[in-house]
């Protein structure tokens, strides 16, 4: 005999010992699509994803994993088990994948679980854990909350195959579930016992919420039959075991949150919906009374027309005239109506917005609650307030009130890690171009367009005031895709450089081809063919030194390097690293060489993982990063640019996932780190080039070309 039940849901996010408005990411609460996987059609699913490692991504990363599992989940076949093993499966190969491709290393926690009829199956990879209160009896998943080898296995993206723990229980109306990350096993079990026997999920999250001294993420569930009514504190969404009907919510979940022990908004889709759904009552209410008003005027004034205008003597016509009337009694209503409409139009937006408001102020006013030298908790915090101001912003673009918020928020961070944050001025955009690489020499800077495939240049123009800006654009018609010189035709561009030995700008693309233009006579271009170009693997980024072109290539593991003969590179490669002992650079993201005096050049390695190596003549030497704030120290980066400049000397990382450009010197000590207020003109960052003199530097993000002073702002 199957049976129905729904599931109440409830969320509590800790954060420096305050709760928080905000949703934790990585939490989802799904109900089967109308597309579901035959045999998913009646499923629940609650998902919690919880970071883990030393690295921690953007909160959109977790909320993306959730999704791709509840989606994989649906789209599965065959039972519970092997629904929720193909999804461990794969969210775990896409993980190992990331992090085999040198990009930054991310790895997660998984806990969830499935309501199918009467049955909950739970299932768990890494420090994610479950508390389930069924028939009296709480059982706790891994049963063994003392055992640190039970509750940290590893996590997902760590190793090929995932590490994967189930469990089924029977359901039962009343059944309650928790799904948290690790820090539940810290609390006293009589006491979650304790709240879980409250009579609401509000009193259980509130009961949570009186355990937890600092941090905690965490989703309470209660399983009741379809017909019970539902607490106040979760008005009537639910998630539900059956499939939807005329009489019962579609909504995915229903969520609450205990902040101060109340129950209070958050950012999920199912709150914006409750907020709707008041929103749509008070408009009812208004339009009602504005009718009712309006009937009673329409009433007197009926009244009123009956004695200036009696009917007329049985016979004769009355001198008001009919179409007249009919017009009257046919406008006034219309008028009505498009007045209430306006209203309710114009109060529900302004509303929503404000509510959104209120949300923000309130995040704002427990993150400043909490002590600075919770420096997790601070920044926790505080990327709440933004998180909850970006869904403002959506509603009512550059709102003062929320700009500020957003200043606060930013200014809070700059002072924890020592963040010195600009703002940028835009040199130049091209249409549809990624920007990857960029060469500058004197009041000429190249940029190559990656999407493009062409290599444009920029003509600058420096102001009396010390500004940059762009006097003009044109392509370099040899350097793009396609071109044909001589006998050669090019094709995909690896990278540009300047060189001093012809005074030319110089390309390379991935067959081998050497195209060097003069900047004064652009159409005058040179080409030749590079030898044993296809013992190439993944060519990244060149470099040319004292006559010689030195050419990074991940995917061998190595550098090659051609001489020159007679002003051309006519010779075949040679290994720069050789011997049996030979570096791992496979996740190599750039390079630049330094000359070093008397001992020669020594070369520079970056990889995605944020170390920098140093070698000379293929030998490593010493280079070691100091200085860098707590909180700051480089965890991935994207790129490298190796200043040569005697007055600038020194190193420029990015780190697109921060939006930072870390600026250290040629021995590794810290300089600055460099954020800008507008954020999100550093969201495609891919690369600098420093001016010294100027003491400027030119960013390449997505399309654009920006400058951004380095100089210390007045105070």
């Amino acid at each position: 005999m199957a049976f129905d039940f729904e599931a109440l849901v409830g969320h509590l996010y800790v954060v420096g010992g305050r709760s928080l408005a905000t949703q934790p990411p990585g939490m989802l609460v799904e109900v089967a699509p109308k597309k579901a996987a035959r045999g998913r059609e009646l499923d629940t699913i609650f998902i919690l994803v919880t970071p883990s490692g030393d690295v921690t991504a953007p909160a959109a990363f977790y909320d993306q994993m959730a999704n791709l599992a509840a989606e994989r989940y649906f789209n599965s076949t065959g039972s519970v088990t092997a629904g929720l093993r193909s999804v461990f499966n794969s969210l775990n190969q896409d993980l190992v994948d990331h992090n085999g491709e040198g990009k930054r290393h991310y790895e997660a926690n998984l806990v969830c679980g499935v309501l199918k009829d009467n049955e909950l199956f739970l299932a768990r990879v890494g420090a994610g854990i479950a508390l389930y209160r069924h028939m009296g009896e709480m059982n706790p998943f891994p049963t063994d909350f003392t055992s640190d080898e039970a509750l940290y296995r590893p996590p997902l993206g760590v190793q090929p195959v995932p590490d994967i723990r189930m469990t089924r229980y029977g359901v039962m109306q009343g059944s309650r579930l928790v799904l948290s990350d690790s820090r539940l096993a810290d609390l006293d079990m009589g006491r979650m016992t304790a709240a879980l026997c409250t009579n609401e999920i509000a009193d259980v999250l509130v009961g949570y919420k009186e355990l937890v001294s600092t941090q905690m993420t965490m989703m309470a569930i209660e399983f009741v039959p379809p017909e019970t009514p539902s607490p106040a504190s979760v008005k009537d969404e639910r998630s539900s075991s059956r499939a939807p009907s005329a009489s019962t919510t579609q909504s995915a979940s229903a969520t609450s949150s205990a902040a101060e022990g109340q129950s209070t908004p958050e950012t999920s889709e199912p709150a914006s919906r409750r907020v709707d759904g008041v929103f749509v009552a008070q408009l009812k209410a208004i339009a009602a009374g504005i009718v009712l008003f309006f009937a009673r005027i329409l009433a007197s004034i009926n009244r009123i027309l009956d004695r200036i205008f009696p009917p007329p003597p049985e016979g004769k016509r009355g001198w008001f005239r009919t179409s007249t009337a009919i017009a009257i009694s046919i406008l006034i209503p219309v008028a009505i109506v498009v007045l209430v409409a306006g209203l309710g139009l114009a109060s529900t937006g302004i509303t929503e917005f404000e509510t959104c408001v209120g949300d923000a102020s309130k995040t704002a006013n427990v993150a400043r609650s909490i002590n600075s030298t919770d420096r997790a908790g601070t920044l926790a915090a505080w990327n709440a307030v933004v998180s909850k101001v970006g869904e403002c912003d959506k509603l009512h673009p550059n709102d003062p009130t929320m700009i500020s918020l957003i200043r606060e928020a930013q200014s809070v961070k700059d002072a924890l890690f020592q963040i010195e944050r600009r703002h940028v001025v835009a040199l130049k955009s091209f249409q549809n171009a990624n920007l990857t690489r960029a060469v500058l020499q004197g009041q000429d800077l190249y940029v190559l367009d990656s999407q493009n495939q062409l290599v444009q240049r920029i003509a600058l123009k420096t102001n009396d005031d010390g500004t940059v800006e762009a006097a003009s654009s044109e392509p370099m018609t040899a350097m793009r895709r396609g071109a044909v010189i001589g006998q050669y035709r090019v094709s995909d561009l690896i990278d540009i450089v300047w060189s001093d030995d012809t005074t030319q700008i110089t390309a390379l693309d991935k067959d081998g081809l050497l195209i060097q233009c003069s900047p004064r006579f652009r159409q005058d271009c040179e080409v030749q063919k590079l030898l044993r170009s296809e013992s190439w693997v993944s060519p990244l980024k060149m470099e040319l030194w004292e006559g010689r072109l030195y050419l990074l290539d991940p995917g061998a593991n190595q550098i090659w390097r051609y001489d020159s003969t007679g002003g051309s590179f006519a010779s075949s490669p040679i290994e720069y690293f050789a011997g049996d002992v030979r570096p791992q650079i496979q996740n190599a993201v750039g390079f630049g060489i330094y000359s070093s005096g008397t001992t020669g050049g020594s070369i520079f390695i970056l990889t995605a993982d944020g170390q920098t190596t140093k070698w000379l003549g293929g030998k490593q030497t010493p280079f070691v990063y100091a200085g860098f704030p707590d909180g700051q120290q480089l965890a991935g980066a994207d790129s490298f640019y190796l200043n040569p400049d005697p007055i600038g000397q020194g190193l420029f990382i990015t780190q697109r996932s921060s939006r930072t450009i870390f600026e250290t010197s040629l021995s590794g000590t810290w300089f600055g780190s460099y954020q800008v207020y507008e954020e999100d003109k550093f969201a495609s960052l891919n690369g600098v080039v420093a001016d010294a003199n100027l003491q400027i530097v030119y960013v390449l993000s997505g399309n654009s070309v920006f400058v951004l002073d380095t100089k210390r702002p007045a105070q």
